[in-house]
């Protein structure tokens, strides 16, 4: 069995699904606009009265707290600037995943002003990523925005974090490390990475999933990976426990979750106001937003997921995909 062992760079984490909406066609991915699905997207006025809750909790607590929109495409969502401003004006921490696709020169200068970091989804060289991502020129568009990115923050002194999520695969993983070693020439502060996963897309999953061997070898390298790459100043996050998940999901072997502190760190709250304390329990432990009303709130929804774990534990438990869990961001 696994428990939750997170690093505490911030004391609360709250990842915010605003927008079902997306812009591209990612074979991988269920809220590729290829996929024929109901889409939601989040009320601004409920976010917005959170926000006040959220940034009162800050005030009295003093715990660092980030807040990390989704989607979708999260800029696809037309709020997502003020809110964000109203956030970052109550000492909230922001940050958001995105495509990169909608970066204008404008959005980055408000992301140099308002965000602690941005995550932006990169998963190999131009062949690979283009190809996966159903977009020619999306590696190319991507790079120079990141680049752009970087020039403004260095123009304006903006503390942001720039990051870049890719999505290791059969065919881009032995890539790895010469994929890192171009992003830090880009000027990306740090990387995490996630396997692909056969939950959303199964089509896609069966011919481009990681082999055991290739994730047996880059659990062997990926330490000294580490260091080559932190020498030119880029940090590759995941654990080893993060690893040992890929080792096992590569077997097709469950790993079982006993304990995760279930809302005590990590909230995820998706489109329709729901609180869980990840993604995949969004129907099942879901606590309505609408509940959060006052500071004590906060603190008293971790105690009705705990209740949730013990009279109905999800079936998602039995099979952990968190990766919160597993370390990811290590």
């Amino acid at each position: 069995m696994n428990t939750m062992e997170i690093p505490r760079k911030y004391d609360r984490v709250i990842v915010y699904r605003i927008t079902q909406d997306c812009n591209m066609r990612c074979r991988f991915c269920s809220y590729s606009c290829d996929v024929k699905r109901k889409r939601d997207s989040a009320d601004p006025e409920l976010i917005d009265s959170f926000s006040e809750v959220l940034g009162e909790y800050r005030r009295l607590t003093g715990k660092n707290i980030l807040v990390s929109w989704i989607g979708g495409e999260p800029f696809l969502y037309k709020d997502i600037i003020p809110l964000s401003k109203r956030l970052h004006s109550l000492g909230i921490c922001v940050s958001a995943t995105t495509n990169g696709t909608l970066l204008s020169e404008s959005i980055i200068r408000d992301i140099c002003g308002l965000f602690s970091e941005i995550v932006i989804s990169l998963d190999s060289f131009e062949d690979c990523n283009d190809d996966v991502r159903q977009l020619s020129g999306h590696f190319s568009m991507v790079s120079e925005k990141i680049r752009l990115l970087n020039r403004i923050r260095s123009e304006t002194g903006s503390g942001v974090k720039i990051k870049v999520n890719t999505i290791l695969m059969r065919r881009n993983i032995a890539d790895f490390e010469r994929f890192c070693q171009y992003l830090a020439e880009l000027g990306v502060d740090e990387i995490t990475f996630n396997r692909l996963g056969g939950y959303d897309r199964p089509e896609f999953f069966g011919e481009n999933r990681l082999l055991y061997s290739q994730s047996e070898k880059f659990a062997a390298e990926l330490q000294s990976i580490k260091e080559r790459l932190a020498e030119r100043g880029l940090v590759i996050h995941g654990s080893k426990k993060y690893m040992e998940r890929f080792m096992t999901a590569a077997q097709d072997i469950p790993s079982p979750i006993e304990e995760c502190s279930p809302g005590s760190y990590f909230w995820f709250i998706n489109e329709n106001g729901f609180i869980s304390p990840c993604s995949y329990t969004s129907y099942e432990y879901m606590y309505d937003l609408r509940e959060i009303k006052r500071p004590a709130d906060i603190d008293r929804a971790e105690e009705y997921f705990r209740e949730m774990r013990r009279s109905c534990r999800s079936k998602w438990c039995a099979d952990c995909f968190c990766t919160q869990v597993y370390d990811k961001f290590e």
